[in-house]
């Protein structure tokens, strides 16, 4: 037996009981709020009111507040109407409402990445938020696709 064949067959020893132990499962997150952590209209309306209800309650956002409360109602919205459309059986409006939806996440994580939000916004709330706005950003673009 050569050097070669004692490698690949160490090797082999190795992988194949490693394959054959690999076992696929399947979960559900929960994410702060209680929400699950699924691509459907529920869950992302779930994970808005969860984002709502952390910006109502943090102190450490200055003036940029307002503003954060405002485009995240209007995000709520997007979503509960495209809900609603789907609901109807319009499928195209939907997707519209989706990509709207969408499109207000890149104008907060813009904020929250603008030279005011770095100076008014606390930098661990602020990583927080774009944390979440960022996997809001990810479902919202999944649900897109599979309308």
């Amino acid at each position: 037996m050569t050097v070669r064949s004692v490698m690949i067959g160490l090797v082999f020893g190795a992988v194949v009981p490693a394959l054959a132990v690999a076992q696929t499962t399947t979960t559900t997150t929960s994410l702060p709020g209680g929400c699950v952590a699924e691509v459907s209209f529920s869950s992302l309306t779930c994970q808005t009111e969860a984002l709502a209800a952390r910006l109502q309650s943090a102190t450490d956002l200055g003036r940029t507040k307002p503003m954060l409360m405002k485009q995240v109602a209007k995000l709520d919205a997007d979503l509960r109407d495209g809900a609603a459309q789907m609901t109807a059986g319009n499928a195209r409006n939907a997707s519209e409402r989706v990509k709207k939806a969408g499109r207000v996440l890149i104008a907060i994580g813009f904020r929250l990445r603008s030279l005011t939000g770095r100076k008014q916004i606390a930098a661990a709330t602020r990583a927080d938020l774009q944390q979440t706005v960022m996997a809001l950003t990810v479902d919202v673009k999944a649900l897109q696709k599979s309308l």
